[in-house]
């Protein structure tokens, strides 16, 4: 014992401590408690989850991961839930779903002719919280190819650690490392143990 203490209490104390950091910094009502995590998972499978927290800005996401290594606050990432199973225990730490959004067109490459521009490829970015059904319906609305992508579940960070299709059409893809520093690194660089995907540049053809 140490004053009137067992070391763990002193070890709950602690950890008390760092979850009350991370609430202060992005304000209580960003979290809910004890959050049952079968509700998040396309199985309908989970225990509950100590805190849990959806970002939705790379921003947020950069900073919640990086606060989290520096506090030693144990924490797990999720996108869609379409690819994990969490156990009925639940998580003793931070969840995160991650509800990146943005998709944007980058450039287009295309020729000139008498009937004006034609427009080939467009070389899209996508946050990696956006689902693959939200990225094909954004590529269908501007004329790209959709074919092999529309049959995917899930997220564009999960699949591009496990699509080899996807990752074919992937241009650079922009990481969180295990130093919590922001690079862009090739798809064969890619790793599921040092990397945090946050977005991915496509390079996507028009509809023939």
């Amino acid at each position: 014992k140490f004053h009137g203490q067992t070391l763990r209490q002193q070890k709950g104390l602690y950890m008390e401590t760092k979850f009350k950091l991370i609430i202060d910094s992005f304000g209580k009502d960003r979290f809910k408690f004890n959050e049952p995590l079968k509700n998040y998972t396309a199985s309908g499978i989970g225990g509950p989850a100590r805190l849990f927290f959806i970002v939705f800005t790379q921003r947020e996401l950069v900073s919640i991961v990086s606060m989290c290594r520096q506090l030693g606050l144990p924490y797990f990432l999720f996108g869609t839930g379409s690819k994990i199973m969490i156990s009925d225990l639940g998580f003793d730490g931070l969840v995160i779903k991650n509800r990146t959004k943005n998709i944007q067109t980058v450039s287009v490459k295309g020729k000139v002719t008498k009937f004006g521009v034609g427009v080939e490829e467009a070389v899209v970015e996508v946050e990696s919280g956006v689902s693959i059904k939200s990225f094909v319906e954004y590529l269908d609305s501007q004329g790209l190819e959709t074919l092999g992508f529309d049959s995917m579940p899930g997220s564009i960070g999960g699949n591009l650690f496990l699509q080899r299709f996807l990752q074919n059409y992937a241009k650079s893809i922009k990481v969180l490392d295990l130093k919590s520093e922001t690079v862009q690194i090739n798809v064969s660089s890619l790793s599921l143990k040092r990397h945090i995907i946050l977005s991915a540049v496509f390079k996507i053809k028009t509809k023939k």
